[in-house]
């Protein structure tokens, strides 16, 4: 079975697998927001930041859609997402017992090991996502959460043991009315990730350089094939143009130029 733009020689040069995976439940938890779990295949090991292309077996639309890893067990990989177009859309109609086409996980994620002290997350709409997994890795009493939502939040209850977690809203539903930008303040952490809006990561990410904290962003753009061999999503740092895909989607701010 071919891949979108890419075909399967393609697919085995970059060591990339296309399958087909079960799904075990795809439930909405919020305003046009879904959470969509597959079961895992064994030999997969994933790293918190990592993503799948997933595409329907109809092959409408023709692109895969690229889905952050939420959460992950043994068993399971589970995926929080956004309708936003046709194929989000389609993905909603998906239930227990149905097919999907997965490749993954593909990608650089985060790096637990490598941030220490007091860490920041800070996060805009569907860009909490990746976060959910990540905070499993993290010393917890170190973390604290920044997060803003249009309307009402998803996914809080998955941080409930974490240091602390500020919420804005646009609505002013839930929490401080307004954007998150307004409550984060870099100078009282060592570390911070963000994912989100590229004009909220750019601004976090010159926040944070303006006061010598280190930043992590992950990337968050269009994608074609998502193996790194179409070079629809690539990035400006200052090593050049990289592939989101590949190449990241997480970068370090410092490499980032918006």
């Amino acid at each position: 079975m071919s891949y979108s733009l890419v075909n399967e020689k393609e697919l085995t040069k970059k060591k990339y697998r296309f399958q087909q995976s079960q799904v075990i439940s795809n439930e909405r938890i919020g305003e046009q927001v879904y959470f969509l779990t597959i079961a895992k295949d064994p030999v997969d090991t994933v790293i918190p930041g990592q993503f799948y292309m997933l595409k329907l077996q109809d092959n409408s639309p023709l692109l895969a859609r690229p889905l952050s890893v939420c959460e992950v067990d043994e068993s399971t990989i589970g995926f929080c997402y956004l309708v936003v177009g046709e194929g989000t859309a389609k993905l909603t109609k998906l239930t227990a017992g149905d097919t999907v086409g997965t490749i993954g996980p593909i990608g650089n994620g985060f790096s637990p090991a490598a941030y220490q002290g007091e860490i920041a997350i800070v996060s805009g709409g569907i860009g909490i996502a990746p976060f959910v997994e990540l905070v499993k890795h993290l010393p917890k009493a170190n973390v604290t959460l920044y997060a803003g939502f249009s309307t009402k939040p998803y996914l809080l209850d998955r941080f409930s043991d974490i240091k602390a977690v500020h919420v804005t809203t646009d609505d002013g539903s839930s929490g401080h009315r307004g954007f998150i930008t307004e409550l984060f303040s870099p100078s009282n952490f060592d570390v911070v990730l963000t994912c989100g809006p590229e004009i909220l990561m750019e601004k976090i990410v010159h926040t944070c350089q303006s006061v010598g904290v280190k930043s992590f962003a992950s990337m968050d753009k269009r994608m074609a094939c998502g193996i790194g061999a179409c070079l629809v999503c690539t990035c400006k740092t200052t090593a050049g143009n990289k592939r989101c895909c590949v190449d990241g989607p997480v970068f370090s701010g410092a490499e980032l130029m918006f």
